[in-house]
């Protein structure tokens, strides 16, 4: 019974043809973009986003130490936008939701959006 309340609460309710977000639904919104409110994770979604790569792929797509690698791969995985496969002595990262190459993209074209008014109104 607890589990089934504790999804309503995630789940976003209709009211009048309009999404109605929950207090709760907001709360995991806010701790899974906080999982992207990192330019070392945006990093290594981008290099996952051309394909699946190890650990030593990201290194080297990136520039970041391995240490930083592994614990941003590992937040990652936890917030559900990337998963891993094993493949011998090497395991292999990859985007498992598809909505991530969404919101970069939406991201990415505000920000460049932004950027092109910026110079016009500098100009």
């Amino acid at each position: 019974m607890a589990i089934r309340n504790q999804a309503q609460k995630m789940s976003p309710q209709k009211k009048g043809g309009k999404v109605k977000l929950t207090d709760a639904h907001l709360e995991e919104v806010a701790r899974l973009f906080g999982m992207l409110a990192e330019s070392s994770r945006l990093k290594l979604l981008r290099a996952l986003l051309e394909r699946p790569m190890t650990v030593s792929e990201l290194i080297e797509a990136t520039g970041m130490k391995q240490g930083n690698v592994s614990k941003h791969l590992g937040t990652l995985t936890l917030g559900g936008f990337v998963g891993r496969e094993r493949e011998g002595n090497f395991v292999r990262y990859a985007i498992t939701d598809p909505t991530v190459a969404s919101l970069c993209m939406l991201m990415c074209s505000r920000v460049e959006t932004h950027a092109r008014q910026r110079v016009r109104q500098l100009a």
